[in-house]
């Protein structure tokens, strides 16, 4: 077993080198989601709802680009790492195929979205205005997921290599003409036609096709651990079912919460609109304590896969120390920020419905708790999924989300007659059981024992 590279004061500095990209990148992507929330909050409260109505089916639907991301980053990360560079199942080799089948389930994922938008909308039985908003800017949404598996697939395979920054550059360019866009195609500024919050679907779609081509140009320009080779010409398939065996569970587990969610604002959007605008506000209001957990995953995970390759454990046990401290430190003064504000922070996006606020209030809150006690599990977790160990997670995530969070959100919410506050308790719950069980699960070590 060779000695850990991470022993050298020098290698420690690793993790921030592929973190802080990530940082920027999520950020982008979140600034992303809160300015359309921004700019269509002027269109009134049931168009707020709407974009918080089908920010959850937006995220069901992500969550299954995990499927193709995590496989990739897992597979290819592995054979940097073991210097499996070239050939049959080399690091080239496993991102063509990567790249292939996430050409096939894109398409696959976002013309069934397409067509089962009116589906989707309907099983929440809103109103019909709320109804026509959410179907207005649902739609092109779902055709975005098109370029954007690829896209992903792309990002996985530069971050395994360790260049974090390329995807960067792309998100950040991508997210900030969606930003300019969305006024001038929500409010027909320039000429352009008033589309309304249709137009801020339009500009998401825009954007998406745009950052794949970039990802395409980056991809044959950039300088890599290994050799380029044509992304598009089928040479074999053998490497989907590892990929699919990996990713499948990853996917299962990251679109399990949302999809349960689903349901939750079912019965959250039977008190009525403002529990649906709340939710989404403050969903989106912590988005920002987020991104330093995506960053420190894909970093975490990018590492363990790589350090795996060269056998080295010992590595790993420093990396996931040093970076909980990392995590910890972070999660508690971000957390004080949001406790200290949270109204104030709610009051940006719904300025003059009380009942917004104060619920949105609640949620933040306990969101704020809940983040302080997954600032080590994102550790854990991303330690399991570097190394290919995504059957525990996924597991985990179906119990916390469909056993506990849903019975319990009915009880409190509707049997005991606590609202939309006894949803929010449930949801904080199932948090805190995930946690747990994620934790035990990086400590029974199963996932130094996986060969991919």
């Amino acid at each position: 077993m060779q000695q850990s590279t991470y022993l050298n004061p020098r290698a420690l500095s690793s993790v921030w080198i592929l973190a802080w990209p990530v940082l920027i990148n999520i950020g982008s992507h979140t600034l992303f989601s809160v300015v359309d929330l921004y700019w269509v909050h002027t269109l009134g409260t049931k168009a707020v709802a709407a974009v918080a109505l089908d920010g959850n089916i937006i995220f069901c639907m992500f969550a299954l680009t995990q499927i193709m991301y995590i496989g990739t980053l897992a597979m290819v990360s592995r054979r940097v790492g073991a210097n499996h560079l070239e050939g049959k199942d080399s690091a080239a080799d496993i991102s063509t195929q990567g790249f292939q089948l996430s050409l096939l389930i894109g398409l696959l994922v976002a013309g069934s979205g397409a067509l089962l938008t009116g589906g989707m909308i309907s099983l929440f039985d809103v109103e019909e205005e709320l109804s026509f908003h959410a179907q207005a800017y649902l739609h092109p949404m779902m055709w975005s997921f098109l370029p954007l598996f690829p896209g992903m697939v792309i990002s996985a395979i530069f971050a395994a290599s360790g260049n974090t920054r390329t995807p960067m550059y792309i998100a950040v360019s991508c997210n900030l003409l969606n930003a300019a866009l969305d006024p001038f195609l929500i409010f027909g500024w320039m000429g352009l036609p008033a589309l309304g919050i249709a137009g801020a679907g339009i500009a998401s779609l825009i954007c998406q096709v745009l950052g794949l081509l970039l990802s395409l140009l980056a991809f044959s320009l950039s300088t890599l651990a290994f050799k380029h080779q044509s992304l598009w010409k089928l040479k074999s398939i053998h490497a989907w079912k590892p990929l699919l065996k990996i990713g499948i569970p990853s996917g299962v587990a990251a679109i399990t919460r949302p999809l349960s969610t689903l349901f939750l604002l079912k019965l959250i959007a039977s008190f009525g609109a403002e529990g649906v605008a709340a939710f989404g506000i403050a969903i989106r209001a912590l988005s920002f304590i987020w991104l330093y957990h995506g960053a420190l995953s894909t970093a975490v995970s990018t590492l363990t896969g790589q350090s795996l390759g060269k056998q080295d454990l010992e590595g790993i046990k420093i990396l996931s120390h040093m970076s909980i401290k990392v995590s910890l430190i972070t999660s508690f003064f971000l957390g004080i920020i949001y406790l200290v504000f949270a109204e104030e922070i709610i009051g940006i996006f719904e300025k003059n419905n009380a009942e917004v606020i104060r619920l949105g209030t609640l949620f933040l809150y306990l969101l704020v708790i809940a983040n302080l006690s997954s600032a080590p599990v994102i550790v854990w977790g991303s330690i399991l999924v570097g190394a290919g160990e995504t059957q525990s997670p996924m597991r985990i995530a179906f119990y916390a989300n469909w056993i506990i969070k849903l019975p319990l959100a009915w009880l409190w919410g509707i049997y005991f007659e606590q609202g939309v506050e006894g949803i929010w308790y449930a949801m904080f719950i199932s948090i805190i059981y995930e946690n747990l069980a994620i934790y035990l699960a990086y400590k029974r070590g199963q996932w130094t024992r996986i060969s991919i």
